[in-house]
């Protein structure tokens, strides 16, 4: 198989098993860095590396991918047709499926009931004791109001936040804070996931871009920080890279927050499993590993193959590589 179509098929695996990059290394007793070089393509892994990753995920990547289908479908499929044969524990069935129904018409009931109470005059006096003004009801939050200033309530597990932002914002299942001209973001469950105390930040996919102080971060969607606000810019890559710069130098780091390369370069470019480096004019060659091919001392660096074709003082030298 080609070694792009396996990464591939080694992200999907691991992301159903659930399963991060380190867990995958720690499995089979892989460096971390093999783990994300294979699932970005940079490199072919060996026959008996493919055994090894599907001996401790416990999946046959030689067999065709149609193999996902079942790892993703199979124990849910089997639930369903299971419970619905009545020709086994027949009266257990029964109790489950009378179960399920009454928890759906419980979890109906009292959504109704709680939309109806957002709206309901009454609902001033039932919530005295909470020290308000107002309640507003909004997708899945319900917004406390005191003194033209805004909090969040959950009646279920009594989680109060305080009246303490002059602004929110709901989107979808987060709620952004605004306090002190700056942002914070609160998941449906009142949890904290971002203090308020950004200038702004953007959400895209699993991943949070932090801006406080014209510096750069990013957080995951638990709120933890994978790269510090002390960035100038920097740029994700498809294969879970980073490409940072920070004072008109750059390096690379990963979304474990490891740095790979630290920014003291120049200029900076990835070509296949090369990072071409510049330092005060002088250029060199790196890996994805962070390890030095060639020290920055040359005029020029071309690669033809395994060879690195390299100038210095007007003199060309062939480099193995």
């Amino acid at each position: 198989m080609e070694n792009l179509d396996f990464g591939k098929k080694l992200i999907e695996v691991r992301k159903l098993k659930g399963l991060t990059q380190a867990d995958v290394a720690e499995k089979c007793n892989i460096t971390i860095r093999t783990i994300q070089r294979i699932e970005s393509g940079a490199v072919k892994p060996r026959s008996s590396t493919i055994k090894i990753i599907s001996k401790n995920l416990e999946f046959d990547f030689f067999e065709s991918s149609n193999q996902l289908s079942p790892l993703k479908n199979r124990r849910l499929l089997w639930y369903i047709k299971d419970v619905f044969n009545f020709k086994t524990n027949t009266m257990k069935k029964i109790s489950i499926l009378t179960a399920s129904l009454l928890l759906f018409a419980f979890s109906f009931i009292n959504l109704f009931s709680s939309k109806a109470q957002s709206v309901n005059p009454e609902n001033e006096q039932k919530t005295k004791n909470l020290s308000i003004d107002r309640l507003i009801f909004r997708d899945s939050f319900l917004i406390i109001m005191k003194d033209d200033k805004y909090g969040l309530y959950n009646p279920k597990s009594k989680v109060i936040i305080p009246c303490e932002y002059n602004k929110l914002e709901i989107k979808g299942n987060y709620a952004i804070t605004f306090k002190d001209n700056k942002r914070g973001l609160i998941d449906k469950y009142l949890n904290t996931i971002i203090p308020c105390e950004y200038d702004k930040f953007q959400i895209e996919g699993h991943l949070i871009f932090t801006f406080k102080n014209n510096k750069q971060g990013l957080l995951n969607l638990d709120g933890k920080v994978i790269i510090p606000c002390e960035f100038d810019r920097f740029q994700v890559t498809e294969n879970n890279f980073v490409f940072t710069s920070k004072n008109n130098k750059h390096g690379l780091m990963n979304l474990d927050g490891e740095t790979i390369i630290p920014c003291e370069y120049h200029k900076f470019q990835v070509e296949n499993n090369f990072v071409f480096v510049s330092k005060y004019n002088k250029n060199g060659l790196m890996n994805l590993d962070g390890e030095t091919i060639i020290p920055c001392e040359y005029d020029s660096i071309k690669i033809n193959g395994s060879i690195a074709i390299v100038t210095k003082n007007g003199k060309t030298e062939n480099i193995q590589i």
